[in-house]
This record gives C-alpha cells, sequence and structure tokens, in this order.
C-alpha cells in the first residue's frame, strides 16, 4: 500500500515551524554524495562543478522526492577554501591531504573566507542556486557546512588538533575563533541565496573527545554559530556522527533546534535531550542502507518511530549519517517508502 502525500515538503517543512498540523513527519535520508547517481556522475565530477552539483541534486529530488535537499560533498570544504590542501578521488568524497597549519607562523596567513571567491564554494553557491531555481518552491535546500571544530581540525589535521586541546590550548582557540567567522560568512552567502544552512561537527564526536573537552572548545562556538542562525529567522541544525551519548546534553545546549544522530539509542536520546529539540536519525547507513535489505530498513525505521515519533520537541527520519554512495535503489526507495507509511500522523505503527 502506497501512502500518498498531501503536503509537498517545503509545505510540510513551513507548518512544523510554525506550529500547524502536518500529514506526517519529516523523512529525510541525508543524501549527499548519492546525488551525484542521479546523473551518473562521478563524485570527483559532481563535487568540483557546480552546474553538476546543482543539476544532480534535482535530478535526484524528482526522482525520489525526499522532504531535504542538501548541498554537500565534505566536511573540509571550508578548511580547503582557507588553504588546506585536498584530495579528489575519482569517485569517492574528497579528503584531506595537506592541513594549512603546518607552524605556529601559519596563524598568521590565516583569514576568514569570502565566500564568493575562495576555493570551491563558488561551486555550492551555484549548486544551490540551481535548485533553488528549480525545486526552491517544493522543498528547502539545506547547503552544510563543517563547522567551526571540524574546520579547525582540517586546518590543523585532526590527530595533532586532538592532542593540542592538551598541549596548545590558546592555538585551538585562535583556529576556532577564525574558523567562526568563516562559518558565519558561509552562512550569510547561503541564506543570501535562499538556502537554509546546516552545520556538522563530526570531530565533536563523544568517540573523539570528552564532554569537558566539548564544553571548552566546542559548545561557546557552537553558540555562536546557532545565535547567527537565528538572527536570520531560521532554525539551527547539528549532525554530530559516531558516538554522541557523552556530548548530547552539550548539543543540545548549543542553541540548535533539530539534533542529527547517529550511533545512540533514540529513546535514550529522547530522555537526555527530548524536551530541548527535535531529534534525528538514527538509521543505520552502512548495516542498513548499504549492507541491508528493504526488510531489514523497513525493520528500523519502524523501530526509530516507535522510540522518538513521541518526543516532546519532534523526530525526523532520518539516516544516522551520509547515505553511502553504493547504496542499492531500491534500499533507498524502501526507506522512503517505510518512512512514509509509518510516519502518517497520528502514529500508527501497526499499519
Amino acid at each position: 500500500m502506497s501512502y500518498a502525500d498531501e503536503m509537498t515538503p517545503k509545505e510540510r517543512m513551513q507548518a512544523i515551524i510554525q506550529g500547524k498540523e502536518v500529514d506526517r513527519l519529516i523523512v529525510s535520508p541525508l543524501i549527499l554524495n548519492f546525488a551525484s547517481r542521479s546523473l551518473n556522475l562521478t563524485v570527483r565530477e559532481f563535487c568540483t562543478n557546480g552546474k553538476n552539483m546543482g543539476n544532480a541534486n534535482i535530478a535526484c529530488f524528482k526522482k525520489y522526492r525526499h522532504d531535504i535537499v542538501y548541498i554537500f560533498s565534505t566536511t573540509s570544504t571550508l578548511a580547503e577554501a582557507m588553504g588546506t590542501r585536498m584530495y579528489f578521488p575519482e569517485d569517492d568524497a574528497p579528503q584531506v591531504e595537506t592541513p594549512f597549519i603546518q607552524t605556529r607562523e601559519d596563524l598568521k596567513n590565516l583569514q576568514p573566507v569570502t565566500p564568493e571567491k575562495d576555493g570551491r564554494i563558488p561551486v555550492y553557491i551555484e549548486a544551490v542556486k540551481r535548485c533553488m531555481e528549480a525545486i526552491g518552491d517544493d522543498v528547502f535546500i539545506v547547503p552544510v557546512i563543517g563547522a567551526p571544530f571540524t574546520t579547525s581540525a582540517a586546518l590543523r589535521g585532526t590527530e595533532v588538533f586532538i592532542k593540542e586541546l592538551y598541549t596548545d590550548p590558546e592555538l585551538v582557540h585562535t583556529l576556532m575563533k577564525i574558523a567562526t567567522q568563516s562559518v558565519k560568512n558561509l552562512i550569510d552567502a547561503y541564506v543570501k541565496e535562499g538556502g537554509v544552512p546546516a552545520t556538522v561537527e563530526p570531530v565533536a564526536t563523544g568517540s573523539m573527545i570528552s564532554e569537558k573537552h566539548f564544553r571548552e572548545f566546542v559548545l561557546p562556538y557552537l553558540k555562536e554559530v546557532y545565535a547567527h542562525i537565528h538572527s536570520h529567522n531560521l532554525p539551527g541544525v547539528l549532525h554530530i556522527c559516531g558516538k554522541t551519548k557523552r556530548v548530547i546534553q552539550c548539543m543540545a545546549e548549543s542553541g540548535a533546534d533539530i539534533l542529527s544522530i547517529d550511533n545512540i539509542n533514540l529513546q535514550e536520546a529522547r530522555e537526555l535531550v527530548g524536551e530541548k529539540v527535535c531529534l534525528m536519525g538514527n538509521i543505520s547507513p552502512a548495516d542498513g542502507m548499504l549492507k541491508g535489505d528493504p526488510e531489514i530498513i523497513t525493520t528500523m525505521i519502524r523501530d526509530c518511530i516507535a522510540k522518538a515519533s513521541n518526543n516532546p520537541k519532534g523526530y525526523i527520519v532520518a539516516t544516522g549519517c551520509e547515505v553511502p554512495i553504493k547504496t542499492p535503489h531500491e534500499n533507498l526507495v524502501a526507506f522512503l517508502e517505510a518512512g512514509r507509511r509509518f510516519a502518517q500522523l497520528p502514529i500508527n505503527l501497526s499499519c
């Protein structure tokens, strides 16, 4: 049995933001580099050309009708625009090759980005423009930004940067201040084009840093970022993958309105922070989307909705992290069909 939507994705999101009734929960797998498959592009072709990135996301939306269109290729885009050298595999996400900050002297040459001209940011801006023109009336276009801590790690090198939380906190804070200004500059550039920016902070996962370090080196700057997003009258979205149990309460204090989470029990997350934020996630990208089958994915979605659909601040049906590039088409179709089926309001998991 198929379930026909009564609202467009944009109407649904606007109604939720305004506290109005909707037909169902938002169903939003994190389709990022996977969008390249809709035009049979390699990831390199997709992420180095704004026309390709925009057109692929347009084609992907028309194919799947997911509730949010994300514009993204790597969490290191800001760092690249600030001087970090990237490596571009033919058909995988770009990777850091040489961090910009090799010595303290390099800090003198570090400047916040000018989005209109630095690095590959113009590629993303063009993609946002194209999506806004083609499908912006139907769906929110959400460009994804590497948040300050993750951007700083890509500027310094993640392993060295994490060690310097202990050995050189002054350098860490210096990087964080400049990275935060870059994030704010990029937010402004995307909003100007009609985008609704979201931020990702994967290096700040509880798998890598303690709650103490999160509070000292991450939280103050995230608060600044979300205050800036709110100044545009937009909701703040924070995604952190990996194990987030020991930092999730900090995440909820950041000012973000929506927490996109990965490796944590949704019921436990709801009990810890559900009074403060909307929750989003956490269907397994690997065991579900990539390696699973439609039956496994349907079970995962039903389980997540059972645990989180009654969260006081709401719940968005989503993958815990990026939909893998090699995800089978039928698995993504199964995700969307099961999401729409079980997310109908009022929730009825026996349907």
